[in-house]
């Protein structure tokens, strides 16, 4: 990791988490509306998977897939941190992993940690959880304004008692709100910031809820609306031209669920004889002992005949020839020893739900929401990406694969740190006002388990980084 002198420019990422492109109307955000017809539309940008909030952190703030970075969901399978695992969205237990194991949770330099070297920060300000936010610079807290905690330090604590009481748990609207006020009156006016991320965790939580298309749903795509207009209303006061990313981590789709995994996994050992203990996290399946090859065989044979089973992926070098896909195929290349054995990719349908949102997937978890996110399906996958300012075309629209794996090396370019390298994303120079002398980047596209799977898995990859279409 090198450094090269800064063009003295500033960025800013906007995050608006599980908003759906799709989701962006004149009528729900005229503001987002406005910007797409003036700035840079990068209309194929896909999340990484599993297409979960803190893995899409940590993808976003290194540029590398979670084969590398090590955060592969929400909830991380440690045993040798605690039976339950760690819950990435718990600061204290990120903070508590590294002390007790002597080992990071992020395995690879974050943006923070890049600017830190060239005498420059990252400041975030968000309303997501505490864990969420602290991920984007997890070596550098007092650089995180969160709207849940201070993270128990001075400087943060100061910054509340400035920007005032932090807003009841259930006052949505005035949380949002509590963290536009943080990034204009104190992330933004320090000049050490030369990168800065405000993160609306806006309409994840209604889409959970209440569910794609239904009013409260709608209405938190207009908070957030309101958020930007506010945003750019205080920019605009202080004179300042800066680079803008209008971004969202991941999309949504909505449930037919069908039961918990770990319930049908324990009927199927149960039939089958199969005497080996599993933790089941979401959609991934981990043997707590060693499983014999004969066994997991079985396992992946069972899986692939259940009828919300789309994918199976197993971590073993006979996954193919089983009939499963290497697990390889979602994280990338993997750098550690966090993966699970086994994962299951449920099957979707690109049908409607009563609301007319299309995009429903036979979930083989209970969740409680009625929509959900996480897995490797279109509408999971499929994010918005939008570039304002002076270093991004204007009124452009892109229609080449992209990915949240490109906004840390594009926002390292963006700032004259173009000598950084070990990202697995690239440079959205299709999208940047300076690089219309660069010819078109190409885009390959494969499809994977064809013939072996119920529903295969396509992939695009340009310039040589790869991205998951589901």
């Amino acid at each position: 990791m090198s450094s090269s002198p800064s063009t003295g420019r500033r960025v800013l990422i906007i995050g608006s988490d599980g908003m759906r492109p799709d989701a962006v109307t004149p009528e729900r955000m005229p503001t987002y509306s406005r910007l797409i017809r003036e700035g840079m539309l990068f209309k194929r940008f896909q999340a990484a998977y599993p297409s979960e909030t803190r893995v899409s952190m940590t993808t976003l703030t290194t540029g590398v897939y979670p084969g590398r970075h090590g955060v592969i969901a929400n909830w991380l399978h440690l045993p040798r941190f605690g039976e339950m695992g760690l819950q990435t969205g718990n600061h204290q237990q990120l903070f508590d992993y590294t002390r007790e194991t002597g080992e990071q949770v992020v395995l690879s330099p974050t943006l923070g940690d890049r600017l830190a070297a060239a005498g420059m920060e990252l400041g975030v300000a968000g309303a997501s959880s505490p864990g969420a936010g602290l991920l984007w610079n997890i070596r550098r807290p007092r650089q995180v304004i969160n709207v849940n905690t201070t993270y128990d330090l001075p400087e943060l604590e100061a910054i509340h008692r400035k920007v005032g009481p932090a807003p009841d748990k259930g006052r949505h609207r005035e949380r949002l709100e509590w963290s536009v006020k943080a990034l204009l009156e104190a992330a933004l006016p320090d000049p050490r910031n030369r990168a800065l991320v405000l993160w609306l965790p806006q309409p994840d939580k209604a889409s959970h809820d209440h569910g794609l298309g239904s009013p409260e749903f709608c209405e938190a795509l207009g908070w957030v609306d309101a958020c930007v207009a506010r945003v750019l209303e205080g920019i605009e006061k202080r004179g300042e031209e800066i680079d803008i990313f209008f971004i969202s981590d991941h999309g949504h789709s909505t449930v037919d669920a069908q039961g918990p995994l770990s319930e049908h996994l324990a009927k199927a050992c149960r039939e089958r004889g199969i005497d080996v203990p599993f933790d089941v996290t979401g959609k991934m399946i981990f043997a707590k002992a060693p499983i014999a090859d004969e066994a997991l065989r079985e396992l992946i044979a069972w899986l692939k005949t259940e009828p919300w089973c789309g994918a199976v992926l197993a971590h073993h070098p006979l996954a193919r020839e089983w009939g499963a896909l290497p697990i390889e195929t979602l994280y990338g290349p993997l750098h550690h020893e966090r993966a699970p054995l086994l994962i299951v990719n449920p099957i979707w349908s690109p049908e409607c739900n009563e609301a007319g949102v299309p995009g429903i997937v036979r979930f083989a978890v209970g969740p409680k929401s009625l929509a959900t996110h996480g897995n490797a399906v279109p509408t999971d996958l499929s994010a918005f990406c939008l570039g304002y300012g002076p270093g991004f075309k204007a009124g452009a629209v892109s229609e080449v694969p992209c990915g949240i794996v490109d906004i840390a090396p594009t926002v390292c370019h963006l700032l004259g740190l173009d000598r950084e390298t070990g990202f697995d994303g690239r440079v959205l120079h299709e999208g940047l006002s300076g690089s219309a002398s660069l010819p078109p980047p190409e885009s390959r596209f494969e499809t994977h388990g064809e013939g072996t799977q119920r529903q295969p898995i396509r992939t695009a990859e340009v310039n040589g980084t790869r991205y998951l279409l589901g």
